[in-house]
């Protein structure tokens, strides 16, 4: 209900989609246990929440709104499937994969804020391609051909030259810098 109530007033929270989702994906495969164990952290749902806001001023609402709430519903329902222990040991090495390259888009994303004119279009396609490859492999045995789908789209908009463009070339705004400023907090601690 309080999710609902939120979505409501004009709020958008990664909060709670994450916990309708989990709710959702649970009432097939898991438990109450599950549940609990699987709730979005503060960090990762103020950090969604900023990504959020960059993406609005960059693309349409609902696509921003979507593409967010596709990322939070795939990352529930891996995190479902690797608490019940049903990725092969193939999965958790495509899965280690996909980590390190997007850790190299995280630090490429920091770096072009940090760093005058160290923007590459061409590189951070490339990486996100990468990451997209090693988790597609993934998704594509333990979900829905639309789950696939929905992860494609992510990639494909994450991707999109004008939005990259948007970002780091020239002037990089106040949010943007405030997004990279969380990245940097959570890869430091060690939890991205």
């Amino acid at each position: 209900m309080v999710a609902k109530s939120s979505m409501e007033g004009g709020a958008w929270c990664a909060r709670d989609i994450s916990l309708r989702a989990q709710k959702k994906f649970l009432s097939r495969v898991g438990g109450a246990a599950s549940a609990r164990a699987l709730v979005l952290d503060e960090h990762t749902a103020k950090l969604l929440d900023q990504f959020l806001t960059v993406l609005r001023e960059r693309v349409e609402r609902r696509e921003a709104e979507r593409l967010v709430k596709h990322v939070i519903k795939a990352a529930v329902k891996l995190g479902v499937l690797r608490r019940h222990n049903q990725l092969s040991p193939a999965d958790e090495r495509a899965l280690a994969a996909f980590r390190s390259k997007f850790h190299t888009v995280l630090m490429a994303v920091i770096s072009f804020c940090e760093v005058e004119f160290s923007y590459d279009r061409v590189f951070l396609q490339d990486a996100l391609r990468e990451s997209h490859q090693s988790l597609k492999s993934v998704v594509e045995r333990h979900l829905s051909e639309k789950s696939v789908s929905r992860l494609a789209g992510v990639f494909n908009l994450a991707s999109r030259g004008e939005l990259l463009d948007s970002l780091f070339a020239g002037q990089v705004d106040e949010d943007v810098l405030k997004l990279t400023r969380m990245l940097r907090k959570e890869l430091d601690r060690g939890l991205l």
